[in-house]
């Protein structure tokens, strides 16, 4: 079982990474305050958390019933990030951000932005999905195997939400020329993955 345990650790840590996610989430963390921080935090984690669920317990009946591929997921993904790595380039977003920095977001917002983009498709994006499946299927023989498989699930997604909330942090002691580069450097990085995200899907669409 600890076998397994690791063996799932390792494989969703990768899948996830909420280490080199920590300055895109810096990005969407700045301007919040404290109470909006943590909302976030929470509500991001949660429906990251209830997505991979879902997808360990129903994924391929839920594919196979939708007629859906995974690859449809990393297009469609893709095409989401690369609008919002358009926004962070030319600071739509923080033209935004300003009108709203001074006053606390509604739930409506911060759900939108919980959902959309951190918690799909950042954190329990394509490839996320894909593994929480592939293990899902390898720990079938009891509940306790399971259990065991799935936990390490619970552990990255509490990992996230701390990276989350450490980028909110970082965001508050840096001065906004730096959070301006910054901004524009990862919005390019977060384009790049957004275009890998499309290849992989076309790429084993087509059998390129």
């Amino acid at each position: 079982m600890i076998k397994l345990f690791l063996e799932n650790f390792v494989l969703l840590f990768i899948a996830i990474d909420p280490l080199s996610l920590l300055p895109i989430f810096a990005s969407f963390a700045h301007g919040l305050n404290r109470k909006d921080l943590m909302t976030l935090c929470l509500r991001t984690g949660l429906t990251a958390f209830m997505i991979l669920l879902i997808f360990w317990v129903f994924g391929s009946q839920i594919l196979n019933l939708m007629g859906i591929s995974i690859n449809s997921f990393k297009i469609a993904g893709g095409m989401f990030l690369l609008f919002i790595a358009y926004e962070m380039l030319f600071e739509k977003r923080q033209q935004r951000r300003k009108e709203t920095a001074e006053k606390a977001m509604d739930d409506e917002a911060l759900t939108s932005l919980a959902t959309f983009p951190l918690a799909i498709p950042l954190i329990a994006g394509p490839g996320a999905i894909t593994i929480a499946m592939l293990l899902s299927e390898k720990s079938t023989q009891s509940i306790s195997f399971q259990l065991i498989g799935f936990s390490p699930v619970f552990i990255i997604i509490l990992l996230t939400v701390l990276s989350i909330w450490i980028s909110g942090r970082i965001t508050e002691k840096l001065p906004s020329s730096v959070l301006g580069v910054l901004q524009r450097v990862f919005g390019l990085l977060l384009g790049a993955l957004a275009i890998e995200f499309i290849i992989q899907g076309l790429r084993q669409t087509f059998s390129i």
